[in-house]
């Protein structure tokens, strides 16, 4: 990924398993975490297009939803700042980008996209378009 902007933010609140709310620049901006797909938390469009295309009662789309976000709290409950490289923002206006925990276990970084990928039962992104295209053929 081409990365027009790198910054750290204050970790406000984890909306659900893909989108988080930060302190950028003293204003509380929404970062979805880039190319990662987590089920919805709550009864809405996207969850109902989730429902249909993965086959699942919707009350399960909701409790996975709800699984994808609790991973990501436990993940960052010890962590205050985030690290976050990006280089658009979607329709709604929220920072698509890369984010990542200083661990200081190891000396390193963890990619929290990554992670939630392996571990937070979400799957890659894929935009409705190409969605609608694989499930017809």
């Amino acid at each position: 990924m081409v990365c027009a902007h790198e910054f750290v933010a204050t970790i406000i609140k984890i909306n659900d398993g893909d989108t988080l709310s930060a302190f950028v620049n003293n204003e509380n901006t929404k970062i979805r975490l880039l190319d990662v797909d987590c089920y919805e938390t709550k009864k809405n469009a996207r969850a109902k297009f989730q429902q249909k295309y993965y086959g699942l009662p919707i009350d399960e789309v909701l409790e996975k939803g709800k699984q994808s976000r609790k991973i990501l709290k436990n993940l960052l409950k010890d962590h205050r700042y985030i690290r976050v490289k990006w280089g658009k923002r979607d329709s709604f206006g929220r920072i698509l980008g890369n984010v990542y925990l200083d661990d200081i276990k190891s000396s390193g970084m963890i990619d929290v996209n990554k992670y939630m990928l392996e571990t937070g039962g979400c799957n890659k992104y894929l935009p409705k378009s190409l969605l609608k295209k694989s499930k017809n053929k």
